[in-house]
């Protein structure tokens, strides 16, 4: 198998993982609101496993960024034969982009970064209007998009 197509299979599985999470936060609210102290025999309050299904979307397209990271990061590396580790945003919008990327895929690809980004350093704040905010799936459509992208010869 080509390895563009390993790295679309592991983006993947990061939604199948959240999709299986999902389910886990629904049995657990089960369980919370028969014994509000379920929690505590493991170390953790009832508070944790309500931030636990409120964040569950945010880490996990944290997670799947960082197997899309892993991918460029990869190709750049293996198949362009290149040793230096330039920045997600030049990966993303300059450096690895060719004629066989659309404009849009690159451009989507980049606002999935964007919010990630705001995930990981910006999460106390509201969302800037400006920013446009991604749920799991389109994450997952976003990065595969860009990474079928890649060339085939990449191995």
């Amino acid at each position: 198998m080509i390895k563009r197509q390993i790295r679309i299979q592991r983006i993947v599985a990061v939604e199948q993982e959240f999709g299986a999470g999902r389910t886990a936060a629904k049995l657990l609210e089960k369980k919370l609101e028969a014994d509000p102290s379920f929690g505590n025999a493991f170390g953790w309050r009832q508070r944790a496993g309500e931030d636990f299904d409120q964040n569950l979307e945010g880490t996990y397209i944290i997670r799947m960024y960082a197997e899309f990271e892993a991918a460029l990061r990869d190709y750049w590396k293996t198949h362009l034969g290149k040793s230096t580790y330039p920045k997600m945003v030049q990966l993303v919008t300059q450096a690895i982009p060719d004629q066989h990327f659309p404009q849009d895929c690159i451009d989507n690809a980049d606002d999935v970064r964007i919010y990630r980004n705001f995930l990981v350093h910006d999460i106390e704040e509201e969302v800037p209007l400006d920013m446009s905010v991604f749920g799991i799936a389109e994450a997952k459509k976003h990065f595969c998009a860009f990474v079928a992208c890649l060339s085939p010869k990449w191995k």
